[in-house]
């Protein structure tokens, strides 16, 4: 299991965007025990979706 702060530079991102991920349901996470504990990430699914955004195409500009 990888931290926040891991999952993030994995992903190219910050921790609060992984965060919001975990909340949108777009990224799995198991949230340790208590009001602050911290979320835990299986490298596997952080190093799937980091190839899938890879994957992506990016959009083009419009010319001007």
């Amino acid at each position: 299991m990888i931290t926040a702060k891991e999952a993030a530079s994995r992903l190219g991102v910050t921790r609060r965007a992984v965060i919001a991920a975990v909340e949108r349901g777009t990224l799995r996470a198991k949230k340790l025990p208590g009001r602050t504990g911290a979320y835990l990430f299986d490298p596997a699914d952080v190093d799937a979706r980091a190839e899938a955004k890879a994957k992506k195409p990016t959009p083009r500009k419009a010319a001007s």
